[in-house]
């Protein structure tokens, strides 16, 4: 009894972990990265980001990294490209897709350790609104099992 009860309380956690968060009128939806290998100092992170008004995340960060780079893809011919860049416009209204590493995505670089599925990564948005207010923003993003 004592088994299913521990079972169905990380149940309950893991559901209320992946649920929206909210601040400000800005919402973020299903964060999630890969575990790492040994070794490996960096990982990408995905998620949808709404906002009601017009903002930007303009940076992120976590104690599980060094830093985090707001990153995109670029697509000359048969060449890609990943790019560091400074902000991600969250239009008004519009559900902002960071969910493929060929579009806008956030990576962990420098990790101070590997990252294990099942467990979490706790990130802080940064946001900025078009009236220059900062807002941050506390997300776990859930770690997956890596790609066979």
């Amino acid at each position: 009894m004592t088994c299913l009860l521990y079972r169905f309380a990380g149940l309950l956690t893991a559901l209320l972990l992946s649920a929206s968060v909210y601040a400000q009128d800005i919402q973020v939806e299903g964060a999630w990265t890969r575990a790492t290998a040994a070794g490996r100092d960096s990982a990408s992170v995905f998620m949808f980001i709404t906002s009601k008004q017009d903002a930007a995340l303009v940076g992120a960060s976590s104690p599980a990294s060094k830093a985090i780079e707001l990153r995109t893809m670029t697509h000359k011919g048969s060449m890609m490209k990943t790019l560091a860049i400074d902000r991600i416009g969250l239009p008004a209204n519009k559900r902002v897709d960071m969910t493929s590493i060929h579009g806008y995505h956030l990576t962990l670089t420098g990790l101070n350790a590997p990252l294990k599925a099942g467990e979490t990564v706790p990130l802080t948005l940064n946001i900025e609104t078009v009236d220059k207010k900062n807002i941050k923003i506390d997300v776990r993003a859930e770690i997956k099992p890596p790609k066979n």
